[in-house]
């Protein structure tokens, strides 16, 4: 069963457009280092009131629980935290493995839209 690991981010707000995008690549290119992660896809948000001011969101799709838990320890998921943060003001994390539970799962229901590429 597909398991969705979405992360919502929220950017300190001094980090400049250029630094935003350079966490945007970093994600982008953890399928290609991680092969437990079969894609992920990433947006910027679309204004909504109860996104509780997260900026940008990634859903990162696995093929079952233990891909997911091979792709936690993995040293590029640990380098790409490490890279990131210094940018991040903070991010939520949710794993779900369908999406029609996910509403159910976040807490004062968050609701975060986000616009793909």
């Amino acid at each position: 069963m597909t398991i969705y690991n979405i992360v919502l981010y929220k950017f300190k707000s001094e980090a400049t457009p250029e630094q935003r995008e350079y966490v945007k690549e970093l994600i982008k290119e953890l399928p290609s280092r991680i092969s437990a992660l079969q894609s992920v896809i990433t947006g910027e948000k679309v204004l909504h009131p109860l996104d509780h001011g997260y900026d940008m969101g990634a859903i990162f799709l696995f093929e079952n629980k233990e891909k997911l838990d091979e792709f936690r320890p993995h040293q590029a998921h640990t380098d790409y935290r490490a890279l990131s943060s210094p940018y991040l003001e903070g991010a939520y994390i949710n794993a779900a493995n369908r999406l029609d539970h996910i509403a159910g799962k976040l807490p004062d229901k968050m609701v975060f839209d986000m616009e793909t590429a």
